[in-house]
């Protein structure tokens, strides 16, 4: 009999968390699932990145209130005085937490999908309202995902301790930070690595796109990151060290794809350094791996990452990386084989782009390196599929 999944979440834009969901999915359904993409109704899915045959529930709740609190404003929805008053009376009573909201708009919830499922998987993770959200739906069992180091359960600590069965963390960093500060939910807790196509991804890297405009001489250094702009990726530091590269005389082109709340901060730091032909932000793009590709030299210069899936996919395109000394990245990076490991600081960062850039033969020994490397297990999900009984 096929299996019944609901996985809930949802996307504002593409990232990794939210590539890696879609893949999911995509693995899913060539298991023989049918998968139910259970989103919030404020939320534009995108078509493009669905795997075919997944359906999609919009939930809301039944009143602007219930919206109001459980985070899912709708477009003509205005919260009274009175609405603001009992959010804030609620966080303060649940001692500065929003787990009372959410249970109220649990309560009053619109749209959930109908039927029986075989199982609910929380993609987004911790402290959203999905969590709530998964909760509701029927199923015998309920698993959730923590994507990050910088684990925060305050808001959806009681649901998940009471519906979810298994907690799955995408890499060894971010599991050993879960356990060491929810130690009663750790015997739920497990490793499962974000799946990777690698296929997909060198066969994307082929397409054709359309160059971007730029006054860079073709002999400049090509630098690449792919991110959110958003301050936990920490790019205020990539824009310092794009600075120090100028100053120390390296011609390069460092190219950010991605789009986040940071954009407007890091724009205006662009120009009071005058990186403006230099450092730039391309937006967000569908296919960001033709650009990859093209680069000499990936960088991500986080400040904490649950696995970091755009410096893997670097590495499946054979681009050196130079990351931040971060645990997320230590389980990724091998420092001078595979790429550098660098401490939080543009003077460090920039003396390995420099060698990189001084040293082609360097780069291309990274590039060996990468290519030699195994991806056989980069899809298994055995821990997910025993789960749900799929093995």
């Amino acid at each position: 009999m096929r299996k019944r999944i609901a996985v809930c979440g949802c996307h504002h834009m593409r990232g990794g968390t939210e590539m890696a969901m879609f893949r999911m999915m995509s693995l899913l359904c060539r298991q023989g699932c049918d998968v139910v993409f259970v989103t919030r109704a404020n939320i534009k899915v995108m078509r493009d990145l669905l795997p075919k045959g997944v359906t999609v529930a919009y939930v809301s709740a039944d009143s602007v209130l219930s919206r109001f609190l459980g985070t899912l404003p709708m477009e003509g929805d205005h919260p009274e005085w009175w609405m603001r008053l009992v959010r804030k009376t609620l966080y303060l009573l649940s001692g500065k937490r929003n787990h009372l909201a959410f249970a109220y708009a649990g309560r009053h919830l619109t749209g959930l999908p109908a039927g029986s499922f075989d199982a609910v998987l929380d993609f987004e993770g911790y402290n959203h309202i999905n969590t709530v959200i998964g909760g509701r739906i029927g199923a015998p069992v309920h698993a959730t995902w923590v994507h990050n180091e910088d684990v925060d359960l305050k808001d959806t600590y009681r649901c998940l301790a009471r519906c979810y069965d298994r907690i799955f963390c995408v890499s060894d960093t971010a599991l050993e930070a879960f356990v060491r500060q929810y130690p009663r939910l750790a015997d739920r807790a497990r490793v499962l690595h974000n799946p990777v196509d690698v296929d997909r991804v060198r066969r994307k890297a082929m397409l054709a796109v359309t160059p971007p405009s730029t006054q860079m001489s073709a002999a400049a250094l090509r630098i690449v990151t792919v991110c959110r702009l958003a301050s936990e990726k920490n790019l205020a530091l990539s824009v310092r060290i794009a600075a120090m590269l100028r100053d120390r005389g390296l011609p390069f082109l460092w190219e950010v794809y991605g789009e986040g709340a940071s954009r407007d901060e890091l724009q205006t730091l662009i120009d009071e350094l005058g990186l403006n032909e230099r450092f730039l932000l391309r937006g967000e793009v569908s296919n960001p791996y033709p650009y990859m590709k093209q680069a000499d030299v990936y960088v991500q210069t986080s400040r904490h990452e649950g696995f970091g899936l755009t410096v893997q996919e670097a590495k499946i395109l054979g681009i050196p990386a130079v990351v931040t000394d971060i645990p997320a990245f230590r389980e990724q990076i091998v420092d001078g084989q595979t790429g550098f490991i660098r401490a939080a600081d543009a003077e460090s960062f920039a003396d390995a782009i420099i060698r990189l850039a001084d040293h082609p033969e360097e780069r291309q020994r990274i590039t060996n390196n990468l290519a030699a490397l195994d991806w056989t297990d980069a899809q298994d999900e055995s821990p997910l599929f025993e789960l749900l009984g799929l093995r």
